[in-house]
């Protein structure tokens, strides 16, 4: 019989959760909404932001019944409220509202329920779990005693429900004080009235959650306020609850366009270009749940934090941050912190009241590993970030050392070397400077420090010949290893110079042996054959080509004067010369002396001899060749 009285009750899968009444009220922002009865108007009233002024325009746009339908409701100028009529909405609608002056958003929209038209009213977000149960079939007709205990997900303990109830009647089991967006596990078991020990088995666990909730903790990933290099940045919010999967709407107001509404999953979203503000709620929330809002205006820096001092604490993996505040208090600071490397989604942030001026953040820092740390003003207008500054726990040595490549716009004896920046998550520490070092053939290793601000060096005294060359990084913990080598081979310079000067000299040599007279032996050695020798040489004559002696034209005919011949007898033939072919030249008409020159010619005979009349300017047997002038000779003979 004992084995009856171990059957486990069952837990019915329903689940009504109960909350207090709601009303149409929005965030606690500037902007407060709530319903008016009994006519049902909707009344809006807001407080003034500094500089910011008071709207002009209020805009509403349904959520609910009217997809995305927008209207305005002007603001009268020095009012501080205004009633829209009940005819201007659908009762039971969503809305979301903002203001506006000048056509720029004054603050984030506010998320306004009309499920109830009730004055504001202070809230309870306090919720009520109602689950119906059946208790086990044997025995029948018996009353059972039941109780019920539960836990939040992913926790160890149990809470205990009290009292315990009886299957006859069958009354509900109640959670109170339950957590929105929260997941939930409840088991019950059962035993005979009068047997008080005698406990039947744990039901099977029945999990469920409450209902979803808007992020209370909103911020941005990325430089949103500098150059983000292509790179956009992300909206992250932390997870309201514990193991509930919950989905997100997100309206985003973007300069000179209508709101753009996105659904996103936890826990981030992209943010558009030119945003200028960002509400956030979940979907299928609560009907009392405002929205979560953030303004994305990033303003200037005179009110940004300065001074932010990074610090480690001795015996402790935590870091401090301190910072002054600027010109303007803002309504919180929010300092965020990234491991370099890191994707977007793995920022993490903390927020702190007005007047706290430092932070200790939370977590396991780890040495030689960098950090980028950013503290930001918010205000109602818009954010206020410091730079940022990177920071290590604990400074190491470097782990590699820098690459080095030759730069090609020198000469090729005097290199010019350039090498590029070490990774933060390789360097471990700020870097205080560099270490080249150079080793040419057998000499040893000489090295010098360089400036850690400079990225390339010019080297004009290394010795010729094959060379190599390594660099060094250093933190104040230490030097790192050497980097990879470069190898190089560089020319000799007193080569070249060796040659340019030897052939000056010969040059200017050269030019001395042609004007001197001394080094007239030499012209035998240099110059040809032909042009030194005195006796010229026939072979270098052209009596072999044939000779082409001018003619002078004829005259034409005319009055010539008429002489008188007196004729004479032929002289004996006598046999020519046989070199007279060889004499028929130029050549030797220059160079050959002449028949008056060899006394050869004598006086001349008597009678009278005919000489043609000479042009001026003509010699007399010019026109004669050396057969006739031995003609002449030979009676003499």
């Amino acid at each position: 019989m004992r084995g009856a009285w171990a059957a486990p009750c069952r837990l019915l899968p329903l689940l009504l959760l109960l909350f207090p009444p709601t009303s149409a009220e929005g965030s606690t922002g500037p902007l407060r909404c709530y319903g008016v009865g009994p006519l049902g108007n909707l009344n809006c009233s807001w407080e003034s932001l500094g500089d910011l002024g008071a709207p002009s325009t209020l805009h509403l746009q349904s959520q609910k019944y009217h997809s995305n339908r927008t209207w305005t409701v002007a603001v009268p100028a020095g009012q501080s409220w205004v009633t829209i009529p009940r005819e201007q909405f659908t009762t039971s609608d969503e809305l979301l509202i903002w203001g506006t002056k000048a056509g720029q958003p004054l603050w984030p929209p506010v998320f306004v329920n009309l499920e109830t038209q009730s004055n504001r009213q202070e809230e309870d977000d306090s919720l009520e779990a109602t689950i119906q149960w059946s208790p086990p079939a044997w025995p029948p007709h018996k009353v059972l005693v039941c109780q019920f205990h539960y836990r939040r997900c992913q926790q160890m303990a149990w809470t205990l429900l009290e009292p315990e109830l009886k299957s006859i009647p069958l009354d509900p089991v109640k959670i109170q004080d339950l957590e929105v967006a929260t997941g939930y596990e409840v088991s019950g078991r059962c035993r005979m009235e009068k047997e008080e020990s005698l406990w039947g088995e744990w039901s099977p666990i029945l999990s469920f959650q409450t209902l979803p909730s808007a992020p209370k903790d909103v911020w941005i990933s990325g430089n949103l306020c500098g150059s983000q290099n292509g790179q956009k940045s992300l909206l992250l919010w932390k997870a309201p609850g514990h193991s509930v999967q919950v989905s997100y709407r997100l309206w985003f107001q973007v300069q000179g366009q209508e709101l753009i509404l996105q659904e996103a999953p936890c826990c981030s979203s992209p943010i558009p270009a030119q945003a200028e503000w960002v509400a956030v709620s979940a979907i299928n929330a609560t009907s009392w749940e405002p929205l979560t809002n953030l303004s994305l205006v990033c303003l200037g820096s005179g009110s940004a934090p300065h001074g932010v001092v990074v610090s480690s604490i001795a015996g402790s993996t935590e870091l401090l941050v301190t910072w002054q505040q600027g010109s303007e208090e803002p309504q919180e600071h929010v300092v965020d912190w990234a491991q370099d490397g890191e994707p977007l989604e793995n920022l993490r942030w903390v927020r702190l009241p007005p007047g706290n001026l430092s932070a200790l953040l939370p977590g396991n820092f780890e040495g030689g590993v960098p950090y980028r740390i950013t503290v930001t003003a918010v205000s109602p207008g818009g954010l206020y970030p410091a730079p940022s500054v990177w920071r290590f726990r604990e400074e190491l040595a470097p782990l590699v050392g820098p690459a080095l490549w030759r730069l090609q716009d020198g000469p090729p004896e005097i290199p010019t070397i350039a090498w590029g920046e070490i990774p933060r998550h390789q360097l471990r520490g700020h870097l205080t400077h560099y270490t080249l070092c150079a080793q040419s053939g057998t000499r040893p290793s000489v090295c010098m420090n360089v400036s850690g601000s400079v990225q390339k060096i010019t080297l004009p005294n290394l010795p010729w010949g094959p060379c190599e060359l390594w660099m060094m990084a250093s933190t104040i913990a230490g030097q790192g290893p050497p980097g990879p080598s470069l190898h190089l081979h560089l020319p000799d310079n007193t080569l070249k110079l060796s040659i340019l000067l030897w052939g000056l000299i010969l040059m200017g040599c050269c030019m001395t042996l042609a004007i001197s007279r001394r080094c007239l032996h030499l012209w035998y050695k240099v110059l040809p054959r032909w042009v030194w020798e005195k006796v010229p040489d026939p072979a270098n004559s052209n009596s072999s080509q044939p000779h082409v002696e001018e003619v002078p034209q004829a005259q034409p005919p005319g009055d010539l004067p008429i002489l008188e011949v007196e004729e004479m007898e032929p002289l004996p033939v006598t046999e020519p010369l046989q070199a007279s072919s060889r004499l028929d030249s130029g050549y030797e008409k220059h160079f050959l002396p002449t028949p008056e020159e060899l006394g050869l010619v004598g006086p001349p005979s008597p009678g009278p001899r005919f000489w043609p009349e000479l042009t001026p300017g003509q010699e007399r047997g010019a026109h004669l060749t050396a057969e006739d002038r031995l003609r002449e000779t030979e009676p003499l003979a």
